[in-house]
């Protein structure tokens, strides 16, 4: 399968469980390619943001995507790091800091 395809499919399933206001799925596989036990399977990661998470805590955020994502989890993708943030918390993430020159 190629990346783009299961980009889709990653934002898809996650969407149907959840409001997503903002994705990010980053393909870190090449970082592998050399390992001995490397079996051409994805290693992503993701940030995702959602307001869905302000009730959920992060264990239950990343269930929730593990659950979502199972299928593809024991083939395609073979490792998934995740930031799961609520959009508060996205917008303190990104936001530039005051910093005295």
């Amino acid at each position: 399968m190629k990346l783009e395809e299961l980009q889709n499919i990653i934002s898809k399933k996650i969407s149907d469980e959840i409001s997503i206001d903002y994705i990010n799925v980053y393909d870190y596989t090449a970082q592998h390619e050399n390992h001995a036990t490397f079996e051409g399977n994805y290693h992503l990661s993701m940030t995702l943001v959602s307001p869905d998470f302000e009730t959920m805590s992060l264990i239950e955020r990343h269930q929730l995507v593990y659950k979502a994502l199972d299928e593809y989890m024991h083939g395609e993708i073979h490792a998934l790091t995740m930031k799961t943030l609520t959009p508060v918390s996205y917008t303190h993430l990104t936001l530039p800091t005051n910093r005295e020159v």
